[in-house]
């Protein structure tokens, strides 16, 4: 059996790929499983310091498989299509959540549905000129299951998020970038080229540093100001006293780069 979900691991880069090209990477429960044990290992592993999620052939991922969730599952009850989500997909959402280090997702092509909720959760989303975006949910009479209702008004707005619920309209790299969806839009034959430029900066950049700020800026949006300076000052007081910042400021010094402790 083909490996649905591929981990390579290269210069602190773990690069994991959605391998089901033939149904341009839409998952089952059992590739969620798989997803999520991969995540793990990725998050667990002190050599990985960055993580790319990308997808195989022509798509980044179409959501759910509506022949596996739609057909077999379809005469399953509520209860049963309830723990669908939350003891499969919602552990995914979980777990890039709970993440510090940096997760960018390469959108090589289409991504609808929980494909493109799950993309949501990267902290940084770079597309291929022909990328197409969709949240498919009303097409099938179902509800965002996969954490869209939640990030995406955190992204567009409210109002451009239920628009794009309601009418499941298709919109392009363009307009995803100017949206605030995608960071940045390449052609499609160097995407991965960019992406790895990034990766490799963000994996020999100070970790402690790169971290911190990433939770800084999650826990910020569901908290006050009093509490989000309290949390950003327990940080800093780390960061300040770290070998990591002692090398910077010689290195500045003596005008070279640093050689952060990787």
């Amino acid at each position: 059996v083909d490996k649905d979900i591929i981990v390579d691991i290269n210069q602190g880069i773990a690069t994991i790929t959605l391998n089901r090209p033939n149904k341009r990477n839409a998952f089952h429960l059992g590739m969620i499983d798989r997803w999520i044990d991969a995540l793990n290992t990725c998050i667990n592993d002190d050599v990985v310091k960055v993580i790319v999620i990308t997808g195989a052939g022509q798509a980044f991922c179409a959501g759910g498989d509506i022949e596996d969730l739609m057909g077999s599952r379809g005469k399953l009850g509520a209860e049963d299509r309830r723990k669908e989500l939350t003891e499969h997909v919602h552990k995914l959402v979980h777990l890039f959540q709970r993440n510090d280090k940096p997760v960018i997702a390469a959108m090589n092509g289409v991504a609808t549905g929980a494909g493109l909720d799950l993309a949501l959760y990267a902290d940084l989303r770079y597309a291929a000129e022909s990328a197409r975006f969709s949240e498919t949910y009303v097409r099938v009479g179902l509800i965002p299951g996969a954490g869209g209702a939640w990030m995406l008004p955190r992204i567009v707005g409210v109002s451009k998020a239920l628009e794009l619920f309601w009418t499941s309209d298709f919109i392009d790299a363009k307009q995803g970038l100017e949206l605030g969806i995608i960071n940045k839009v390449h052609p499609d034959d160097i995407l991965m080229d960019e992406v790895m430029k990034i990766a490799k900066k963000l994996a020999i950049g100070p970790q402690f540093s790169i971290r911190a700020i990433k939770r800084a800026v999650y826990h910020g949006r569901t908290s006050d100001l009093s509490t989000a300076l309290d949390h950003v000052a327990a940080s800093y007081s780390i960061a300040a006293t770290s070998a990591d910042h002692a090398e910077a400021v010689s290195a500045f010094l003596e005008k070279r780069e640093p050689n952060f402790g990787q």
